[in-house]
């Protein structure tokens, strides 16, 4: 497996009762080149801002859960679809969290 793309991206900043705490969008991407398949692994998380947060107390299941997805492409074509893979799912963990500004 060939390491294609490891990306996290912060879509969103809510107020929680114990500080605030960043909602990331994970991504990583390898690909098979004896099957000629690109694997994407994707992930949400809160990560509480202040260092002092121990992020006891954060909410579940406010955020979609992990996914996986697999597709058949050349080697060229892998890091372009795995960035429009993430794209997409950056955008799902923030339309998730969209209506809510507070925990």
């Amino acid at each position: 497996m060939r390491r294609v793309l490891s990306i996290s991206e912060v879509v969103e900043t809510l107020a929680a009762p114990g500080g605030a705490v960043e909602v990331l969008a994970t991504g990583d991407a390898e690909y098979d080149e004896g099957t000629a398949q690109l694997v994407m692994r994707l992930d949400s998380v809160l990560r509480p801002v202040d260092a002092n947060n121990n992020g006891h107390g954060l909410p579940e299941g406010l955020l979609p859960h992990s996914d996986k997805v697999l597709t058949h492409l050349d080697w060229t074509e892998a890091l372009p679809a795995a960035r429009d893979i993430f794209r997409d799912w950056a955008r799902r963990v923030h339309q998730s969290v969209s209506h809510s500004r507070n925990l």
